[in-house]
């Protein structure tokens, strides 16, 4: 599910003390496509949506991307103005980064300061330090790690290229720069599939709400929606009838087919049954097909497929699956606030926004305790996970059930809206800006220094270690002085205690950092957890926090050589 990037967001940035030390810089994003791109996905409003927010906050954003070929292309121009973003089209699938490599090269030739990059990686780099002095500032944005994914798509020397270029290609030419990655599994994957050696720190996606007007009103009411839950009156009831809505691009990966051969036993069990489809892609085809086959969508005569399955039309009513293809926004979410249920069959995700957009909505999800989708659902409390090799009808039979039983289904959806609310465009585009401010002062530290581009040694560069902290905070006190790009938040926030998670330290390297930032209160330690940073980068921003230092100033510099950069 793909919400739009132009939905409004504070110009104030209060909270957002980093981003607004990025005003008057120039940043340039590299991204494969643009959101307007007739193939963008999650990874476009990434960046669509962080790059706005920078130039929001005062920055001169430019994004290179790709000019789609066919008709899609033709209505792109290659140069626009897009909320902020200067948006600079030219090259295709692959001819993209030859393209994008030429202009960020020429941006310095004709006189346009970059101050700092963030590269997007979708399976091939740009490979954008080849092109800039060691000085410059690159930050890369891995979404997810696409290693089992070249084969699925291209022929055998040309996915092991694709390899080769993602894994041992990244970590030679990027080296130790820092990598911002979208959910903890990526971040695993980071260090170990692709071996990249710089330090990963965790910026979520956002997560877009279905404006209520699109959908209120329109969802017929549901037995078990009978609890009185304020939000779902709101937004919409789910349907009477038990009700299953997929939201994505059908393609390979997705594995929708699991689902498809899960339904003839669920139907039996649960009468009424209905599966929305929203969304299209080369698998659509196929995925029909079987699903005609196992008496799922209805057929003519001759097998072909029955009036109302035009790719951008609804299957007929009675059947159990219908097919909607691409929708406009207000249709999906009426969908989808119509739903008892989302499932995401894919083998791995970098994040799973679909499951967290669907949250939002106060939907839960079941999907496969894969990479990406373990880390959107928090198995027994918004959605459930399952087990690689199982069969996915026996959980989607329980969790029906158990969202048949109102008090329960209330619990869920509330857990889900609740888990989904933490994850902000808002708070990504700060967290972004952590990193990209970090680096530029540690380069410009070396600058300063007489070492050129390169920077100090810097230990906690290794960041394998995470170390989550617990010590008193008596309210009203500023945040410790930690790292920029550490995460201190209070789980209460009328409490008197805090948390801290520190990137790259063990536990001796935690409680001196601590203690040098004047935590005077004994600190309860122990080694932090991917759960733990995505609690921390979904609280952290309504903890309150001291201003930071002006970049490039002598207490920014100081920050950087004591270890809190």
């Amino acid at each position: 599910m793909i919400g739009s990037p132009s939905t409004p967001h504070p110009t104030g940035l209060g909270e957002h003390r980093y981003l607004s030390t990025l005003t008057g810089r120039h940043v340039v994003f590299l991204n494969w496509r643009d959101q307007n791109h007739p193939q963008a996905g999650g990874a476009e409003l990434f960046c669509q949506s962080i790059a706005e927010r920078f130039a929001t906050a005062g920055a001169r954003v430019t994004l290179l991307t790709s000019r789609p070929a066919g008709d899609g292309g033709k209505a792109l121009p290659v140069a626009e103005h897009v909320a902020g973003v200067d948006v600079r089209r030219g090259g295709g699938t692959f001819g993209v980064y030859p393209s994008v490599l030429g202009r960020l090269a020429s941006l310095g030739r004709a006189g346009h300061r970059v101050d700092a990059v963030v590269d997007c990686q979708n399976g091939i780099p740009f490979f954008s330090p080849l092109v800039l002095p060691a000085s410059t500032p690159i930050v890369q944005v891995l979404h997810h790690v696409h290693q089992k994914q070249f084969p699925l798509y291209f022929p055998g020397p040309v996915a092991k290229v694709g390899q080769l270029l993602e894994a041992p290609g990244s970590r030679l030419v990027y080296g130790r720069r820092p990598v911002v990655v979208v959910s903890p599994s990526t971040r695993a994957q980071a260090r170990e599939v692709l071996s990249l050696p710089g330090p990963r720190f965790l910026v979520p996606n956002g997560v877009t709400a279905a404006v209520p007007s699109a959908v209120t009103a329109t969802v017929p009411s549901a037995g078990m929606a009978s609890s009185g839950d304020g939000a779902d009156r709101a937004v919409g009831r789910p349907a009477a009838a038990p009700t299953i809505v997929c939201v994505g691009r059908l393609v390979p990966h997705k594995r929708l087919h699991l689902l498809l051969d899960a339904l003839p036993a669920l139907v039996a069990a649960h009468p009424g049954l209905t599966v929305h489809v929203v969304g299209d892609g080369p698998d659509r085809e196929r995925l029909v097909a079987r699903a005609v086959a196992l008496g799922l969508t209805s057929a003519t005569a001759n097998g072909a497929l029955g009036e109302g399955h035009g790719r951008n039309g609804d299957s007929p009513d009675g059947d159990v699956v219908r097919w909607h293809g691409y929708t406009d926004a207000a249709t999906r979410d009426r969908l989808l606030a119509s739903a008892w249920l989302t499932v995401n069959p894919s083998h791995g995700e970098g994040w799973g926004l679909s499951v967290l957009e669907a949250a939002a909505l106060g939907v839960p999800a079941v999907a496969f305790r894969v990479p990406g989708l373990r880390d959107a659902i928090r198995d027994g409390t918004t959605g459930w996970l399952v087990d690689e090799g199982v069969p996915l009808a026996g959980t989607i039979g329980a969790a029906l059930r158990t969202l048949a039983d109102p008090p329960a289904a209330a619990r869920l959806r509330a857990a889900a809206r609740a888990w989904a609310a933490g994850f902000t465009w808002d708070a990504g585009a700060e967290l972004l800006a952590r990193v990209v401010t970090a680096e530029i002062d540690r380069l410009a530290q070396a600058r300063g220094s007489g070492r050129g581009g390169r920077a100090a040694h810097d230990r906690r560069r290794v960041d394998d270690e995470l170390t989550h902290a617990a010590f008193t905070l008596p309210a009203g006190a500023p945040r410790p002085a930690l790292r920029r790009t550490d995460l201190v938040y209070r789980p209460d926030p009328d409490g008197a205690e805090a948390v801290a998670v520190l990137y790259g330290a063990g536990e001796a390297a935690a409680r001196a950092a601590l203690a040098r930032a004047g935590v005077s209160a004994e600190a309860r330690l122990r080694p932090g957890t991917g759960e733990d940073l995505l609690l921390a980068t979904s609280r952290e921003l309504v903890s309150g926090a001291d201003a930071p230092p002006p970049a490039g100033s002598r207490r920014a510099a100081t920050e950087v050589s004591a270890g809190r950069g």
